[in-house]
């Protein structure tokens, strides 16, 4: 399998380029891979298309980029999941993006009516992709316990259903729609740099079913759904971060064409003495200089209860032990550890006995090392 693209290279732009920049350089490459300009290229201009989505889905989102500057393609494979990027989750968050354009939209529909399926040359199967529910997404706010074992959550969610009462059509009494004759399709003319495109649509007057009602139904109200709460069992896997999102196929709002996704995205609670560090968690632990010269067992605090580490003798300020595999569980197994960053605590105040006892300590010659170049 052929090494992925820069995507900074792909869409010919430098890293720092602005949203604007990134948008007009797709807009101007997705023209020049439409079908069209390319008759004796087709599947070339698939395939290209395909690769410049997927680097404007990433630069044009800032998490995703943030993502991708710092850890690369490897950064932003979480949030594709095992597929991989999608076309059609693409054009589903980017349609309504550029259809408000009144130039570029036209070259945009018409791209993945031609390459991907999606709408005209007539397909039923693009009328209902239309017409499919809705994604409902939901944030569900973690805490690092919960992150690092996986967590089962239980969610209160409305969403629309199909109406029982006429059975998700929208009315009683069905007729021939007149205006598109029954073939739930309409053919529109669009115009692009490219010149004219004819394209089907799904008829507006009968959504595509071909029939219209002469009695509107009472309990939806001709929309053929009706909105209900329900909750839902969502089994969140450990080792999750903020920005991360799992989907939850066919759990969204109920349309003719099928039902929607549920898009559960997460947040991740702020902990009162640990500090995440990827799969690893980080504690700041201070002891008295007598441990620290004379070494010791102590007790840590980790996410599940206390474990014992034994403090070398001589040990440093800054320091760090690790306990293994007390940190937070890999999405694909295993565990990071935990790391314990010890601090020699220095009293500000000391009783009397205590100034006495360290007051012999130095009468006994304790050498201090000589001023010296910092490591960084």
């Amino acid at each position: 399998m052929a090494a992925k693209r820069d995507y900074y290279e792909v869409l010919g732009v430098d890293k720092s380029a602005s949203e604007d920049d990134i948008k007009k350089a797709y807009r101007k490459l997705a023209r020049q891979n439409h079908p069209d300009a390319n008759p004796s290229d087709r599947e070339g201009a698939r395939e290209r298309f395909k690769e410049i989505s997927e680097a404007y889905d990433v630069l044009s989102n800032p998490k995703k980029k943030e993502l991708y500057d710092n850890f690369g393609h490897e950064g932003v494979n979480r949030q594709y999941g095992p597929a991989g990027f999608d076309m059609n989750d693409f054009f589903r968050q980017h349609r309504s993006e550029f259809e408000t354009d009144s130039v570029f939209g036209d070259i945009f529909s018409s791209l993945f009516e031609s390459l991907f399926g999606f709408g005209g040359t007539g397909s039923r199967r693009a009328d209902s992709r239309r017409r499919m529910g809705g994604d409902i997404r939901i944030r569900i706010s973690l805490s690092l316990e919960e992150i690092a074992e996986g967590v089962n959550k239980k969610v209160q969610v409305s969403c629309y259903d199909r109406c029982e009462a006429c059975v998700g059509k929208g009315g009683h009494n069905p007729q021939t729609c007149s205006t598109c004759q029954g073939r739930g399709q309409v053919v529109t003319v669009s115009r692009s740099f490219f010149g004219s495109f004819q394209q089907r649509q799904t008829c507006p007057a009968c959504r595509g079913t071909g029939e219209t009602f002469r009695e509107t139904c009472k309990e939806c109200g001709g929309s053929g759904r009706v909105k209900k709460s329900h909750k839902i069992e969502i089994n969140i896997p450990a080792g999750v971060s903020a920005g991360n999102y799992m989907r939850m196929r066919n759990e969204g709002h109920w349309g003719p064409g099928g039902r929607g996704d549920i898009i559960v995205e997460f947040e991740e609670k702020a902990h009162d003495l640990f500090r995440r560090i990827g799969d690893n968690v980080m504690i700041e632990v201070p002891i008295s200089f007598t441990l620290a010269a004379l070494g010791g067992p102590i007790e840590v605090p980790t996410l599940n209860g206390n474990k014992k580490v034994k403090i070398q003798p001589g040990t440093q300020s800054g320091a760090v032990y690790r306990i293994h595999k007390q940190g937070i569980g890999h999405l694909n197994g295993g565990k990071g550890d935990e790391l314990v960053r010890i601090v020699v605590h220095t009293p500000k105040r000391v009783s009397a006995d205590q100034r006495k006892l360290l007051k012999e300590l130095a009468d006994k010659d304790y050498k201090v090392p000589r001023p010296r170049k910092p490591k960084r």
